[in-house]
């Protein structure tokens, strides 16, 4: 059975003639094939479409000068605790091992 996921992405843009800026949400379907591949879609309302950074024209001039920011996805405001040593020093023994 292959393994298959779906996240939410909220993707910036920015116009770099008229300087508008919005935001437009997908939806991406990874499917993994169970070797280490894996297929990503990216759907907009419902339909399939290019990847966020390509293809984008500005819905306010028309200009296809946009920039795609990187993906919002809520990510948490916390910072997370740093390992201790022992922790670190047992995932190089591990990777020295080729266990990891």
């Amino acid at each position: 059975m292959h393994e298959a996921w779906t996240n939410h992405e909220v993707w910036g843009f920015e116009c770099l003639h008229c300087e508008g800026s919005w935001d437009e949400e997908f939806q991406v379907r990874h499917s993994g094939d169970g070797h280490g591949n894996e297929a990503v879609v990216y759907w907009r309302q419902g339909q399939p479409c290019t990847t966020p950074w390509m293809d984008r024209s500005c819905p306010g001039c028309g200009s296809q000068n946009v920039k795609a920011l990187s993906a919002r996805d809520g990510m948490h405001d916390e910072v997370p605790i740093a390992r201790s040593g022992s922790d670190v020093a047992m995932v190089f023994h591990l990777r020295h091992l080729h266990a990891w």
